[in-house]
This record gives C-alpha cells, sequence and structure tokens, in this order.
C-alpha cells in the first residue's frame, strides 16, 4: 500500500478512535451529565420533552423526570372524575421547580394540603404543574389554550414572577435563551394580537424538529453527544448571561430584574406593562369563557426575600426606592379593577425570612440568596396559597375562596 494511503487510513483510524475512546472515559469514569429536558415546539418555541429525564446539577443535584405529557408533574389524564377539583398552576421555572424534588414543588405541598384541609367541600384536590422555564405570560396564555383545557381544571392560577415576566413578555427585554424563539403578543391599535413570526425560524420546521428529536433519541444513548450538547448549553447561557447585562446597562439598571421596583421609565419597560396587562385580561375572559375560575398569585423575588436588614437597606439605597413592592400592588390594583384575586407571596414570605434569617433562595453556601426557591421557600409559597383559597382551613365550606360547583 502506498505511504499516501496508508497514511490516509492511519489518520481515518484516529479520527474514528478519539470519539470511542472518550465515549468508553466518560462510561468508566460514570460523569454524570444534565439531561436535554427542552425539546423544540412549533406552537409555543419551547416545551418541556415528554419521558425526558435525568440529572440536573445548576443550582443543587437533582434528578428530574418529566411526565409522558410533557409537563414536570406526576402522571395525569385528560379525563376527570365527578369528584375531583382541578387546579391548573401555569407558570417559568420557578413553577417548574427543577431544583427541589417533585413532592417538594410548592404545587405538590398545595396538593397535599388542600386535601388535608378538606378544602374541596368533600372532592379529591388535584394541583397540576404546568410550569415551563423561561415562559413569557404570552407563552402560558398559549398553553392554557393548547393543553390545559384537556385536563379539564375547575381553577387556573397564573404563577407570575415580575421580576421576569414583565420584561419577558417584549421582545426588547426578553432574557430567554433563544428570545426570537418566543412568541409574543403585540399590540395593533388598541388590539392585543400574536406575533408568530417565531414560527418562520429553521430550527421550528416540521422536517427541522423530526431530526432534533432523533437527536435527543441519539443523545440519551451516545455519552460524548451528551457533553458536547452539555457544553454548547453552557455556551448558550453565558451568552444569554451577557446579552442581559447589556440590555440592563442600556437600561441604565445593573439587572433588568430590578426595573420592576419602580414606575417604568423606559419605552420598552412601559410596553411591557401595558401587554402585561393585556394578557392579564385575555388569560381572565379565556377562563371565564371556560366556566373556570382565574387568580394570579405574585412570586415573592429575590430582592423581596432577603434576610439581612442591612442587606436589604443597601439594595434600597441603591435604586433608590422607599420599598421593593410596586409591582405587587401595581398587579393588585389592577386585578382588584379588572376583577381578577390576586395572591400576593412577598408580604409572608419576607416577614418569615427576617424573622429567622433564613435565605429562602439557594442550597448552599455559595449561593444561598441567589437562583430559585429552596424547600423552605416553596413550603412557605404553598401555605401562603392556601391561606386564600381555604381562609376557613377547610372547617366551613362556605368560607372556601374557591367555589366548587
Amino acid at each position: 500500500m502506498p505511504a499516501s494511503k496508508k497514511e490516509l487510513l492511519l489518520a481515518a483510524l484516529v479520527f474514528l478512535a478519539i470519539p470511542v475512546i472518550g465515549e468508553i472515559a466518560l462510561r468508566v469514569s460514570r460523569v454524570e451529565i444534565d439531561a436535554q429536558l427542552y425539546g423544540p415546539n412549533s406552537d409555543r418555541g419551547w416545551a418541556l420533552r415528554p419521558g425526558a429525564s435525568g440529572i440536573v446539577s445548576v443550582e443543587t443535584r437533582q434528578f428530574v423526570r418529566i411526565n409522558s405529557r410533557g409537563f414536570r408533574d406526576e402522571e395525569r389524564g385528560y379525563d376527570k372524575s365527578p369528584n375531583t377539583f382541578r387546579i391548573a398552576v401555569l407558570g417559568n421555572s420557578w413553577t417548574e421547580a427543577l431544583q427541589v424534588p417533585l413532592e417538594k414543588a410548592y404545587t405538590s405541598i398545595l396538593q397535599q394540603r388542600l386535601n388535608e384541609a378538606s378544602c374541596a367541600a368533600g372532592k379529591s384536590a388535584e394541583v397540576l404543574n404546568f410550569g415551563v422555564a423561561g415562559y413569557s405570560t404570552g407563552q402560558e396564555l398559549l398553553l392554557l389554550q393548547q393543553e390545559v383545557w384537556k385536563y379539564h381544571p375547575d381553577l387556573v392560577l397564573l404563577a407570575f414572577y415580575p421580576a421576569r415576566d414583565i420584561a419577558n413578555n417584549v421582545r426588547e427585554l426578553n432574557n430567554a435563551l433563544d428570545p426570537e424563539r418566543s412568541p409574543y403578543f403585540v399590540y395593533r391599535g388598541d388590539h392585543l394580537v400574536l406575533d408568530d413570526s417565531f414560527r418562520t425560524l429553521p430550527a421550528l420546521q416540521p422536517r427541522q424538529i423530526a431530526l432534533q428529536n432523533l437527536g435527543y433519541w441519539f443523545n440519551e444513548r451516545i455519552h460524548a453527544l451528551q457533553a458536547i450538547n452539555a457544553l454548547q448549553r453552557f455556551a448558550r447561557m453565558r451568552f444569554a448571561t451577557a446579552t442581559m447585562k447589556e440590555k440592563a446597562a442600556e437600561s441604565g439598571v445593573d439587572n433588568l430584574e430590578y426595573m420592576i421596583y419602580e414606575s417604568p421609565a423606559s419605552p420598552a419597560m412601559q410596553e411591557g406593562w401595558r401587554v402585561t396587562e393585556g394578557l392579564l385580561l385575555a388569560l381572565r375572559d379565556e377562563v371565564e369563557v371556560h366556566g373556570a375560575q382565574f387568580r394570579i398569585v405574585t412570586l415573592a423575588t429575590r430582592p423581596q426575600v432577603i434576610p439581612d436588614p442591612a442587606k436589604r437597606a443597601e439594595l434600597l439605597r441603591k435604586l433608590r426606592v422607599s420599598d421593593l413592592s410596586y409591582a405587587d400592588n401595581r398587579i393588585k390594583r389592577y386585578g382588584e379593577h379588572a376583577g381578577i384575586p390576586v395572591t400576593e407571596l412577598a408580604p409572608p414570605l419576607s416577614s418569615y425570612a427576617q424573622a429567622t434569617h433564613v435565605y429562602l433562595n439557594g442550597f448552599n453556601k455559595s449561593n444561598l440568596g441567589a437562583g430559585h426557591w429552596n424547600e423552605t421557600g416553596h413550603r412557605l409559597a404553598a401555605e401562603a396559597i392556601i391561606r386564600d383559597l381555604c381562609p376557613s382551613g377547610g372547617t366551613n365550606a362556605s368560607s372556601i375562596a374557591i367555589a366548587v360547583q
């Protein structure tokens, strides 16, 4: 065999051997790589992948399993028995709750406590978790229309996280990993309409979605692919973080999330509030048409539950505000005007954090006060919600806030 052919053959063998050696090394070392839980969705941009499972370790190590319908919840059937009262919870990553065991998520605790207190007047309560990381209020409206009604909920809870949701409702401020993949609702005159231009993206075409799904099948079986995909996701997250900082700087703040603590000054944030309030009305009307009840739960943000008074005071001085309740108060007033009940989580969670000096966000010394709720935060959230839904503790059916049909 000529030398040139031998060299080409050797190069080909080396090229083929490298991924094989890498695969063997990853398997022998038993390296755990974060699972790919999300996939493309032509209706909402992305969604949790039905049946996906694996380790998630961004904030704390957690094994996560997505149910067969594509939600971080126990298995649920579409049919509902006559003696069941169903609550559907719409939300983003705070509701999805990948950072804690499923049974410790506030939706699971809420279901347990409602049944213990017999709040549904003899009916069994089911609380279904429809949270998906990065979802805006607009995506949650689409999810309600496209999927949630299949489960026949009696009550729809919108778990609203002001620090992200308002900004994510407009393209200019959206801090999702890929803002262009998000659907947006925009005003045309006085009418709020869907801008579905995201559906033209190459990645959301049927053939590309099929190829991506095939790629996930291989990814679940080949460790080397898992490592490559994990590195790509890490790079996208770093890029998204850098983009968020640029958007914040352009808006004159250190962090986009801080923009909710005062009256909006920038045109983009003003439009974010306008679109958000329009979406709240659209959700109310959508729920009423289906004969169900609608309620908003405003989730407590990280700064609102800082247990250290000095740190809280320092942030207030930095932001030049007297308190951190502008967004909560505005949504509460808007709810009263629109006939939408609103449950506020910031006051009870903030009081607990300050009284006990306990962090409700974070899981270890390196991230205390950062990231999502820990188990204590989820428990307190569930307890605060149930106090509004079941003010009598279930002892007096006439005082139950949820109207059981």
